[in-house]
């Protein structure tokens, strides 16, 4: 799931997309996905 996640914000500059937070990652919150894309953000693409 992890793997999976990663490919999702490698492939969208560090952002999941509406249909990806829909369909595969529905059950996180709003303020986990922003959590998650900040940190991948802050690690993989410098920012922050």
């Amino acid at each position: 799931m992890i793997a999976l996640l990663v490919n999702f914000l490698e492939q969208n500059n560090g952002q999941l997309s509406n249909r990806t937070k829909e369909k595969e990652f529905q059950a996180l919150t709003g303020k986990e996905i922003v959590f998650i894309e900040n940190l991948y953000k802050s690690i993989f693409l410098n920012y922050i």
